[in-house]
């Protein structure tokens, strides 16, 4: 069983956070809270906050046992973007990006669940190709039976066929 929480509006860049999640991704909770504890960076403190904030949830929303949980997937995704104005020499100006992200993390419990969903994944696909080779061989046959009529020719007067 998977559980998904989120947080929006964090004023950091994506860049900067995704170096933290691709630290505690597909880890194990205990391990993953031992690593953010350990990390001198901005964003461990809100992943921090959200993974603990996810293990709540599972535990008492879920009744998944917190020692068997891991982090199914962690994104750290572009946000919003204020556009600011700094001034610069002779008149002019610079602009200033002041980003934000979204964080959203998963937990889950089961650790072949990842596996199970890409053989999911990979059934719609195969699934999908077939009914596009059905249309495609279709569409095909009509094309082959329209070549196949007769022709007629026209022939301008005393001209044999």
């Amino acid at each position: 069983m998977k559980t998904t929480v989120s947080q929006k509006g964090i004023h950091l860049s994506s860049q900067k956070a995704n170096l933290v999640c691709d630290l505690v991704r597909n880890k194990k909770t205990v391990e993953a809270l031992n690593i953010l504890n350990n990390t001198p960076k901005k964003a461990a403190y809100y992943i921090k906050k959200l993974l603990l904030s996810a293990i709540a949830n599972a535990t008492n929303n879920h009744a998944m046992v917190a020692n068997d949980l891991y982090i199914y997937a962690i994104t750290a995704n572009q946000g919003k973007t204020i556009k600011r104005m700094i001034p610069r020499a002779k008149g002019s100006s610079s602009p200033i990006r002041k980003r934000f992200i979204t964080l959203t993390l998963t937990l889950s419990d089961d650790h072949n669940e990842k596996a199970k969903d890409l053989l999911a994944i990979k059934e719609k696909v195969a699934k999908r190709n077939q009914s596009k080779k059905a249309t495609t061989a279709k569409k095909e046959a009509k094309k082959t039976n329209q070549t196949n009529e007769p022709k007629i020719k026209f022939t301008k007067k005393g001209e044999s066929k």
